[in-house]
């Protein structure tokens, strides 16, 4: 499977909206999604810190 199929699976999964004849469909390794969500969760993490003190220091 495909950097970019793994990563479309992971978000889906984030989010929820993953049907489950697709989760029997994909032919996802345990590795692969569990690399592929800790790395996305830390740039989600990321973006949301650096989202927020852009906010804060633009107040004052």
């Amino acid at each position: 499977m495909s950097l970019l199929s793994t990563v479309k699976a992971v978000l889906s999964g984030f989010v929820g909206i993953r049907s489950s004849k697709e989760t029997e469909r994909a032919n996802l390794k345990p590795a692969q999604v569990i690399v592929t969500g800790l790395v996305l969760a830390l740039l989600i993490a990321l973006g949301i810190f650096t989202l927020v003190r852009l906010l804060v220091s633009s107040q004052g």
